[in-house]
């Protein structure tokens, strides 16, 4: 069993054993559709960040399958073209090996989508208005690794809320502002 496996089968367990027996409000979701959208840091490159899939919420736990995670990291740049401006303000790209002038996306060092899958489990108090919450996960595909999460949730009604939150794994950590609906 694959410990995305593991995570997922323990926190949809956590998440009915945290229920059994509570009284919630007739309007409380505990599935939701859920978002990121941030920096994510991994060694040694960087970009943006945006996730996409699917949460779920009890009392006190509350965990995300995303299994849309696309990091849009800057490439590296080639040496061996150089930017020219010239007198008019024209950009010209030289190749310094050959002495000719090239295309100008040669001297664009190139975007990448780096595409990753996570699930994750916290514990935050999820009937308190605003609170911190911390908690674990693992990521797949892009900065595969374990990681932990603090952050902060504010929840505007029983049906939706918005977060912030800092993740840390080895040699990977990301910033992210996000949502559930």
């Amino acid at each position: 069993m694959t410990i995305a496996r593991l995570l997922t089968v323990t926190l949809v367990g956590l998440a009915l054993a945290d229920g059994a027996g509570a009284q919630t409000p007739t309007n409380q979701r505990h599935l939701f559709g859920v978002g990121n959208f941030g920096y994510a840091w991994d060694q040694p490159h960087g970009g943006l960040t945006v996730q996409l899939g699917g949460a779920i919420a009890s009392r006190t736990l509350f965990g995300y399958l995303m299994p849309l995670d696309f990091t849009f990291v800057q490439g590296k740049q080639n040496f061996r073209y150089v930017q020219q401006s010239i007198y008019t303000g024209d950009v010209l790209c030289l190749d310094k090996e050959t002495g000719q002038y090239v295309s100008t996306a040669k001297c664009r060092a190139p975007l990448r989508v780096h595409y990753g899958g996570a699930v994750e489990a916290n514990y935050a108090p999820m009937t308190t208005e605003g609170s911190f919450f911390v908690g674990g996960g693992y990521r797949t595909g892009y900065a595969s690794t374990g990681y932990g999460t603090i952050g902060y949730i504010g929840r505007a009604t029983q049906r939706t809320f918005g977060f912030a939150r800092v993740s840390i794994g080895s040699g990977f950590a990301q910033l992210a502002i996000g949502g559930h609906l």
